[in-house]
């Protein structure tokens, strides 16, 4: 199996597997960002997660917005906003599903 289909097979599962639990609580709630901040935060150890995920989604973002300018790729802004507006588990295999097709066009055209 390629790189490219082992990246866009992990996004589909970084879309399917945390939205399986995100909507039905979303559907029960409501967009209730003060519950979803204290359910997020409720004690020290999911708190800790918590920011953890923050830490990454930034670093993720980050790199996704240099490794995309540096390779002068088209579209890279979709999934640095994937990964802010869905989650780190799509956006990063997004963005290294669409980085692999890239390159490999690149190398193609050479």
């Amino acid at each position: 199996m390629s790189k490219q289909n082992i990246y866009f097979i992990l996004a589909i599962l970084g879309i399917l597997l945390p939205y399986s639990l995100f909507l039905p609580w979303l559907l029960e709630h409501g967009l209730d960002v003060q519950l979803l901040l204290s359910e997020l935060f409720a004690n020290d150890v999911a708190g800790t997660g918590g920011l953890d995920i923050l830490v990454v989604t930034l670093a993720i973002v980050v790199f996704i917005v240099f490794e995309g300018r540096k390779l002068l790729m088209k579209y890279y802004w979709i999934p640095a906003l994937a990964t802010v507006f869905v989650g780190v588990g799509f956006g990063l295999p997004l963005f290294l599903w669409l980085r692999e097709r890239f390159l490999e066009k690149e190398l193609n055209n050479d």
